[in-house]
């Protein structure tokens, strides 16, 4: 067995790369193989770039600098090695001549990802644009299902009535339309969708801007690919659709280890409580290395009954070890005192009107001279009960008498209400002592990395560095061929920032249901003040 996986492995090292060039329609133009330098990126929930360059003769010249369509044509392009495929769209093509006159190609590309960061989520897809009401998309279940729906509504409502022999030159698979083309998204079961329960108001977002906070911390993430029938692709969705033409497809994938208790919507649901305790607000695990038994048959239950699994993957830090540069940072604290507010309370403001105006209304009767209730005008408003200040006790004792001592939270309005209280904790939060964390591991030592390999973006793995062992999501994976060089994949293990603070992040994500209902209630002019009481 060891041999075979040695070979397997020795298989997998061998890279070999293909690009390839491709006409608007998405028709194989030609291969390129003649290029100096290539990288390109995979990103997790964000489209990674490509940067490659060529001699000044490669054999495609007139594709990208005497298009027919000129500087508007748009050219995809592919790079396939061994177990993936980038998939993208080139956005700068250049001739350079260096200061020792010597003539390249540059070649930069952005994944196919891009095309859902500029996707606009109307606030009603099937509604005229002159005429939009509802004035909010709403939407509430589990994120994966909101992605969804939310892209199936607006990609119906630009390619309902398109096709593609609307275009000049178009091929023969044109003279039938589908509403399937050129962007196809994956089905969805919503009622078994177990991803975290969210909810969303939308007015005109791009969705990029409008999903990332929904799909942050949740293992969730949203891919996108080509799918191209001449390159024999295999069906991406055969459960919910049939693809006859190249298309970008994208769907999403919940990799958070985390498997319901009853693998239906109910699970969603119970998820987002969940996150409001200790032990429930990450889907990531640690285990106990040192522990008797496999530490992979063992798990956690939450409080709701979910199980989170730990990740199978673990980079051990050693003389053979996988992982290459890290940067494990220790932050110290900014303040140990926390200022918020500004404002007061409604009702506050309220009752020292209501008290004044009534005294100055009784004064004025009793002296005869009445309106002097008129000479109050908020004097007092915003004095009382206005500003309130949070302390981190451990850490004041921690630090010593020589810490920084305040930081005020701006934006944060009112003191003395929910949000004011997570205000402060975010403040606290924020400027407290912590370990931020990248690390980047190779391919191949000992696992491949590959959508249908050991592992690839947005899946759990662990490291050890030093004493310290972390668990994160793969990040980016970048792959670099070049001259002196073979080619060689790098991966990135988390972001290198610090995690929000449980009770805050438990709040915000319930904060997008929240924020969701309000603007339902306001839309039919009645504001409940659902967020800031």
């Amino acid at each position: 067995m060891d041999l075979l996986r040695k070979q397997e492995q020795d298989d997998w090292r061998d890279q070999d790369v293909v690009v390839r060039y491709y006409d608007k329609w998405m028709q194989e133009i030609g291969e390129e193989h003649r290029y100096t330098y290539l990288q390109f990126s995979h990103v997790a929930n964000a489209p990674g770039g490509l940067k490659m360059i060529c001699p000044p003769d490669i054999v495609h010249y007139d594709h990208f600098f005497r298009n027919p369509d000129g500087a508007d044509a748009t050219i995809p392009i592919t790079v396939s090695t061994r177990g993936q495929r980038w998939d993208g769209f080139v956005t700068r093509a250049a001739e350079v001549v260096d200061e020792n006159g010597l003539k390249t190609i540059e070649i930069e590309a952005i994944h196919c990802w891009q095309h859902i960061a500029t996707t606009v989520c109307w606030a009603n897809p099937f509604a005229p644009l002159f005429a939009m009401w509802p004035r909010h998309w709403y939407m509430f279940g589990g994120v994966r299902s909101i992605i969804h729906l939310t892209l199936i509504a607006n990609y119906l409502r630009r390619q309902a009535f398109w096709s593609a022999d609307q275009w000049r030159g178009a091929p023969d698979w044109a003279e039938v339309g589908s509403i399937a083309w050129p962007i196809a998204v994956g089905g969805i079961n919503v009622l078994t969708d177990t991803s975290p329960f969210r909810g969303v108001s939308l007015r005109f977002e791009h969705a990029d801007h409008a999903f990332l906070p929904l799909v942050k911390d949740t293992g969730v993430f949203i891919t996108a690919e080509f799918y191209l029938p001449d390159l024999d692709d295999e069906q991406p969705d055969p459960e919910w659709m049939y693809l006859d033409r190249p298309t970008v497809f994208i769907t999403t994938v919940d990799k958070s280890n985390v498997v319901g208790a009853t693998g239906t919507m109910l699970d969603g649901i119970s998820r987002l409580f969940e996150e409001f305790f200790e032990d429930g607000t990450s889907s990531i695990r640690y285990p106990d290395l040192s522990a008797a038994g496999d530490y992979e048959i063992a798990y956690a239950t939450t409080p709701f009954g979910n199980k989170r699994y730990f990740p199978w993957i673990w980079y051990m830090e050693g003389e053979y070890s996988g992982i290459g540069t890290s940067d494990i940072s220790i932050h110290k604290p900014l303040a140990v005192n926390v200022l918020v507010g500004g404002k007061s309370p409604g009702w506050v403001n309220a009752a020292i009107e209501i008290a004044i105006k009534n005294a100055l209304a009784w004064l004025g009767l009793l002296i005869g001279v009445p309106g002097l209730d008129s000479l109050y005008m908020g004097q007092l408003d915003h004095v009382f009960l206005a500003f309130a200040q949070y302390t981190d006790q451990g850490r004041l004792q921690r630090a010593g008498p020589f810490a920084f001592n305040e930081h005020f939270v701006t934006g944060s309005d009112k003191a003395f209400t929910i949000d004011g209280l997570m205000a402060g904790l975010q403040g606290l939060h924020d400027t407290r002592g912590y370990t931020s964390k990248k690390v980047t591991v190779h391919d191949n030592a000992p696992y491949i990395l590959g959508p249908r390999a050991d592992f690839w973006l947005g899946d759990q793995i662990g490291f050890q560095v030093g004493d310290l062992l972390f668990v994160d999501y793969v990040t980016e994976a970048t792959f670099t061929d070049d001259r002196t060089t073979p080619g060689r994949w790098e991966i990135v293990v988390g972001d290198g920032a610090d995690e929000e603070d449980s009770v805050v992040k438990a709040w915000q994500r319930l904060g997008t249901v929240a924020n969701a209902i309000k603007q339902i209630f306001m839309d039919v002019g009645a504001d409940l003040d659902l967020i800031i009481f």
